[in-house]
């Protein structure tokens, strides 16, 4: 039995999952279901070859026949994640994370695990040491930028897709979202070479026809924008991101017809994803009246309420209609779901993230002084908008 085991767990090490199954499923059958191992490396080889329930029976059978052991606890997390049972993954992997918190793979488990939850918070506070402990692991630096990005924090968000670039200069998530967030803060400049490398990474993927959509419409090249979007088109005509900036496009060209006609069909199309309602309040941020853009807004942090990033959008446009006291409100909400109140100086291009305490709460209207230059910040003008 000892011999079949050693020869199990090398077919494990080696990437035969399969194998590893057709000698430890046996052993289980002959009523040996009483040794361990045996239990961990079947649930290990099913999580590996894609049976998430078979690893659970198998796994939490092992878990109350041994003490809490790491491996274990991080194999069941990933099963239970599979299965969409998020809570008990997320006790697993914390489980697995406290008994061997040297080993990088459970944080980005509980990373994704948070962050499918919605707990972008929770999730930037628990991979941000384990961004400085594994500076070279990708996985849990993208699910930390992914989540600094439903915070609405799209500076932080770039700067983890830079460091990521210049680990992997090839990482073509980290091109693309680098990219768009430059992008999504007007700083063309910056993302025209990772707008050129995506496109000839992966030319014909939607997101580097858009990317560059985006990029020929902010330098004024109309024609060249219109190309890329409806390339996407071609692929997928329902796409509500390249229908959006279609309507954008025309209203620009002052062409009303098709400029309606690209928005009411997005408009039909936007659903339960939270991206596609972005795309839609970049619509009308651009094309719409001010009551629409708020609509808009509002069904955005209704599709995806834990993410501060619409709620800190609302917040600027109330602001902008003098509407203080809903402006108010929406920065207390964004506040919260941040746990951070981000505040930037003009005077040097510094930011700032103070922590929000919902006890005593932040008065948006009392003025600070930045810390880097001492230079006064006004408020509400402050509080950073991405």
């Amino acid at each position: 039995m000892d011999e079949s085991i050693k020869i199990a767990l090398d077919a494990l090490e080696k990437g035969r999952p399969k194998d590893a199954i057709s000698i430890l499923e046996p052993m289980v059958d002959e009523a040996l279901d009483d040794e361990a191992d045996i239990l961990v490396y079947l649930g290990i080889a099913y999580v590996q070859t894609e049976q998430p329930e078979k690893a659970v029976e198998v796994l939490e059978k092992a878990e109350n026949l041994v003490e809490e052991h790491c491996v274990l606890s991080m194999f069941l997390g990933r099963a239970y994640r599979t299965l969409a049972r998020f809570d008990e993954a997320e006790d697993e992997l914390s489980r697995s994370i406290s008994l061997d918190p040297e080993t990088p793979e459970p944080y980005a488990d509980l990373g994704w695990v948070l962050y499918k939850k919605g707990e972008y918070a929770k999730t930037v506070k628990t991979l941000a040491s384990a961004c400085e402990t594994f500076p070279e692991d990708l996985d849990i630096r993208s699910i930390y930028a992914l989540s600094l990005y439903r915070l609405g924090d799209f500076t932080a968000a770039a700067e983890q897709w830079g460091l990521m670039h210049r680990q992997e200069p090839e990482f073509m998530a980290a091109i693309s979202n680098y990219a768009f967030l430059m992008l999504t803060l007007g700083r063309s400049y910056e993302a025209a070479p990772f707008v050129g490398r995506a496109n000839t990474l992966a030319p014909d993927d939607y997101r580097s026809l858009i990317l560059l959509g985006e990029l020929r419409f902010q330098s004024g090249e109309h024609e060249g924008a219109r190309e890329c979007f409806q390339k996407v088109l071609e692929q997928d005509p329902e796409n509500v991101e390249a229908l959006s900036r279609l309507a954008v496009l025309y209203h620009h060209l002052l062409n009303k017809t098709a400029c309606n006609k690209y928005l009411e069909k997005a408009a039909t199309l936007v659903g339960s994803a939270p991206e596609s309602w972005r795309g839609m309040c970049y619509a009308l941020s651009m094309i719409g009246g001010d009551e629409d853009f708020i609509n808009c807004l509002i069904n955005w942090t209704r599709v995806d309420p834990t993410s501060a990033a619409p709620w800190v959008a609302l917040a600027k446009q109330y602001d902008r209609m003098g509407k203080l006291e809903y402006s108010r409100n929406a920065w207390r909400v964004s506040f919260e779901l941040r746990e951070y109140v981000k505040i930037f100086c003009d005077a040097c291009g510094s930011e700032e993230r103070l922590p929000y305490d919902e006890t005593v709460g932040f008065d948006i209207y009392a003025h600070r002084i930045c810390h880097n230059c001492g230079e006064t910040i006004r408020m509400p003008v402050g509080l950073a908008a991405f």
